[in-house]
């Protein structure tokens, strides 16, 4: 099979431990250990996200060296991704037992210049800020900040649509001749078309949206997006809350938009899976990275199908 298997925050980072390079390396180390097989019986290419990694970058990048300039936020994504696949791919190179070979592939996300995002940012991003120094990057930067719930201020960014994954032949030819890839890292570098220019932007794409997106361009039956959950819920967070497990897209759909699951990080979850399945895969999966390689085929977690 040809699968999309798009790593959650919790393949490299727990919540438990630090957030230096080792402690990250461990984790992926782990996470490794339990797709190994899956890698080695089937056409993978990987995605992951980057919010701590990315957020950790830029909160260096407040802080410049005299003589050295700070660089824009889409810089700083590109910078997460060699990151993460040096992270990545040394970690399956431990394991790997001359098997196939992990190779990262730097990937751009077009998004549209005319997306309504950008005129209403609303993912945040960084480092949390009293009032007093938020108004003060708010005038001298333009940044956006929005309040959050404990009376701090924190920076907004536009997280359009991914149109496209400007690399995904690369990534096609690369599963053809029996590598791993590595792609749309953090959901991509996002840019734009600018005449015959292709330019960065600031913004940050999610990475599941990316990836399903990623998925259907290059012709994956199943897209696999791996979290510290099992599955998406009905009544999350309540003594009602119960587990999603086989379901038709047309039923989701509707679950989504009664709401049920939020803005937050399952939303975007079942909006990927739908949008892989509309657009023509044949399995959908949401499941935990403890269980990956039972979800790959729809043996655990929340399964979307065609109906």
């Amino acid at each position: 099979m040809r699968i999309l298997i798009a790593l959650g925050g919790n393949a490299l980072i727990s919540e438990k431990a630090e957030r230096t390079y080792e402690a990250q390396y461990k984790v992926a180390n782990e996470a490794m250990a339990k797709l190994y097989d899956v890698l080695q019986n089937n056409e993978v290419v990987l995605t992951h996200g980057n919010g701590p990694q990315v957020g950790d970058i830029l909160l260096r990048n407040e802080q410049p060296v005299d003589g050295i300039p700070s660089m824009p936020l889409h810089a700083c994504g590109s910078m997460s991704q060699g990151l993460i696949s040096e992270i990545l791919i040394d970690a399956y190179g431990s394991l790997s037992r001359n098997g196939k070979q992990m190779i990262s592939v730097f990937s751009r996300a077009l998004v549209s210049s005319d997306d309504k995002a950008f005129h209403s940012p609303s993912k945040p991003i960084g480092r949390f800020y009293p009032k007093e120094e938020a108004d003060y990057l708010a005038k001298k930067y333009g940044w956006s900040l929005k309040n959050t719930s404990n009376g701090t201020w924190r920076r907004v960014v536009p997280s359009p649509m991914p149109q496209k994954i400007m690399e995904e032949e690369a990534v096609k030819k690369l599963l053809d001749s029996g590598f791993i890839p590595i792609s749309a890292g953090g959901g991509g570098t996002p840019v734009v078309k600018n005449g015959n220019r292709i330019e960065g932007v600031e913004a940050v794409i999610d990475k599941d949206l990316a990836s399903s997106v990623l998925a259907h361009g290059i012709g994956c039956s199943n897209l696999v997006i791996l979290t510290d959950v099992e599955g998406a819920y009905r009544n999350y967070g309540t003594h009602d809350s119960e587990r999603i497990g086989k379901i038709k897209v047309s039923e989701v759909e509707e679950l989504y938009r009664k709401g049920e699951f939020g803005s937050g990080s399952m939303g975007p979850k079942i909006l990927a899976s739908t949008e892989f399945i509309r657009g023509g895969g044949k399995l959908a999966v949401i499941s935990s990275l403890n269980n990956a390689g039972k979800a790959v085929s729809g043996g655990s977690g929340t399964v979307i199908i065609p109906g």
